[in-house]
């Protein structure tokens, strides 16, 4: 390495994205569309920073069951108080306060921070005695932003920076709420462009296979969470996958060892059976509660799930919501560690040919539920919630491969610089052109100049600008300006060949007052 100096070389994060101009215009308009529809429920608009205490984001992520797995977390810099649990200052035995570089996180969703929005604002209250159990104030709110997972496995579709677009109720316990989540959803994927067909909501509650776990004497929490996650795998492993890692291990496919719970096979299969039952079947939201009725027995908590599911079907069919988009789903496991109550995924219908030509299924897009111990485990004070979250990203996606979208620009109106001595004519019609609602962009680039024009609308053409403007001395004069329609010009460019022709159809000498008239008359 002697005599060798380290390279600087251009280049992103692994699992981090640059976002051009196509995806973000189906970004925004994701966020815009549903933000609206998420605005006329009630729920106001809140933002928090991407940084947070890592203690504060709580024990639990999703899917997982410590705060830095999976998680971007560094020491602060700066050196800050150590608090006690009743927020007083940490100090020595010789009464100096402690002081700590604490542990930042980036965020990795967006309820977590929720969570610590609501416990902040009721801490004092909580101190106080001010806040009773039972009695949590309500606080709806919705959020979009960049969220931040360390994957260690980047399959195709999955990055390390993500948007999310979040809403959710925090407060009430009203199952009414829950239903409210999937008229939501509902009418946001339809606000944003699909139609009722290309996606389905999927809703379960985790009280039922939480009952279900107890009869076969499964009573404690990370004993029920590790079960979760092994059924959840089912889809991806197989039946016999999910019995070894249920009972007595596997090797994977690499050779790796994964160590089994150790359950009997006649509890592994009752659980496996019960979720089997629902897997292939797509029945209506009726026949699905009258299954679940006749295998749940009399287990109080299975009892409690399925009561919420009959409320929450009893709201959606008073709204006309009757089983067209929303579907009962017993065997829906995802999420399932994470929340106390209903359960929400939304899957997408559609499908889309890869560059190998071979049809693929999009999957999931949306996910959510009832998270009732979250804000718990930061203010010691139950707070039942529930909310959903859309993933933007993928959903963008998947509007560009199957067609529902293809990331149109509004691409501004370009005015040529044909001669640097009349830039303040060039800047007094853009500001008019602004005035008047158009995008108007002046040609900034190296040695403008009229023997340079090819080059110019070549930079308009590539860009998608409707309308090229040119102005010089002579025109000035006589108080016109040349106005070329290059939307006109490039739905024409197949079927008329000559050039004279071409700009004869497309181009047009304008009165400089009637500039902005014209140009809107084309866009």
């Amino acid at each position: 390495m002697e005599g060798k100096e380290r390279g600087v070389v251009p280049r992103k994060i692994k699992g981090f994205r640059d976002i051009n101009a196509s995806l973000n215009s189906i970004r925004w308009h994701i966020i815009e569309s549903a933000s609206k529809v998420y605005r006329s429920y009630g729920f106001e608009h809140l933002d928090t920073p991407i940084l947070e205490y890592a203690d504060a984001l709580g024990k639990y992520m999703p899917d997982s069951d410590t705060v830095d797995r999976g998680v971007y977390s560094f020491k602060n810099p700066e050196i800050e108080p150590v608090y006690q649990a009743n927020g007083r200052e940490l100090r020595d035995q010789d009464n100096k306060v402690v002081m700590d570089n604490h542990f930042l996180s980036l965020r990795y969703d967006l309820t977590a921070p929720l969570s610590r929005v609501y416990a902040e604002r009721m801490w004092t209250r909580h101190l106080k005695g001010a806040i009773h159990p039972g009695k949590a104030p309500l606080f709806r709110r919705y959020q979009f932003g960049p969220v931040f997972r360390f994957e260690t496995k980047l399959d195709p579709g999955r990055f390390r920076e993500f948007w999310q677009l979040d809403f959710d109720s925090v407060g009430s316990n009203n199952i009414a709420s829950d239903a409210e989540v999937c008229m939501i959803l509902s009418e946001a994927l339809q606000a944003i462009g699909l139609d009722k067909t290309d996606f389905r909501i999927k809703v379960n509650n985790r009280k039922i296979l939480k009952g279900l776990l107890l009869d076969i004497g499964v009573e404690k929490e990370e004993e029920e969470q590790a079960i979760l996650r092994i059924v959840d795998k089912l889809d991806k492993i197989g039946r016999a996958g999910v019995e070894a890692e249920l009972g007595k291990g596997r090797k994977d496919k690499s050779g790796a060892v994964i160590p089994g719970l150790g359950l009997d096979p006649s509890r592994t299969n009752r659980i496996i059976g019960f979720i089997e039952t629902f897997a292939e079947l797509n029945p209506s939201r009726t026949e699905v509660l009258e299954e679940l009725s006749s295998k749940i027995g009399n287990n109080e908590i299975s009892k409690a799930g399925l009561e919420e599911l009959e409320q929450i079907d009893r709201v959606l069919k008073n709204v006309g919501m009757n089983g067209d988009v929303v579907y009962f789903t017993p065997s829906l496991v995802r999420g399932m560690a994470y929340y106390t109550g209903p359960i929400f995924e939304v899957e997408s219908t559609q499908s889309y040919t890869d560059e190998k030509g071979i049809e693929r299924r999009v999957g999931s897009i949306c996910g959510g539920g009832r998270y009732d111990g979250l804000v718990e485990n930061l203010l010691g004070l139950k707070a039942p919630a529930s909310g959903a979250s859309i993933g933007v990203d993928r959903l963008a996606e998947l509007m560009m491969l199957t067609g529902k979208s293809k990331g149109d620009v509004v691409s501004p109106v370009l005015i040529t610089v044909l001669d640097q001595e009349l830039m303040p004519e060039y800047q007094k019609i853009a500001a008019q052109l602004r005035r008047s609602g158009v995008d108007t962009e002046i040609y900034y680039g190296p040695n403008p100049g009229f023997k340079k024009l090819k080059k110019q609308l070549s930079y308009a053409d590539k860009k998608g600008c409707p309308v090229a403007l040119m102005l010089g001395g002579n025109e000035l004069e006589k108080g016109v300006i040349t106005v070329r329609n290059l939307k006109l010009g490039s739905e024409i460019a197949d079927t008329v060949t000559d050039k004279g022709e071409w700009r004869r159809l497309t181009q047009s000498e304008v009165n400089l007052k009637d500039l902005v008239t014209h140009v809107n008359s084309i866009l």
